[in-house]
């Protein structure tokens, strides 16, 4: 079973998934179209991060308080 990881914040409005344990990283790319890749020592793509990715509009009707961040995790078979 492998196990992914989602981090919402609405604040910094950022959308991150891990596919691996996020200690592995040591690196991460910007691709062309500006998200960023996260990647462990081998080149491959660990996780994720989608910059900008709530609607303005969406963030502001959130009316969530200052720093707080929705986090869920799947389990996927």
């Amino acid at each position: 079973m492998n196990k992914i990881n989602i981090f919402i914040d609405t604040i910094g409005n950022t959308f991150n998934m891990w596919m691996d344990d996020p200690k592995k990283s040591t690196h991460s790319e910007m691709n062309k179209n500006e998200d960023i890749l996260m990647m462990d020592k081998n080149n491959k793509v660990i996780g994720f991060e989608k910059i900008n990715f709530l609607p303005k509009e969406f963030v502001n009707r959130l009316k969530l308080k200052p720093n707080q961040t929705i986090k869920k995790k799947l389990m996927l078979s």
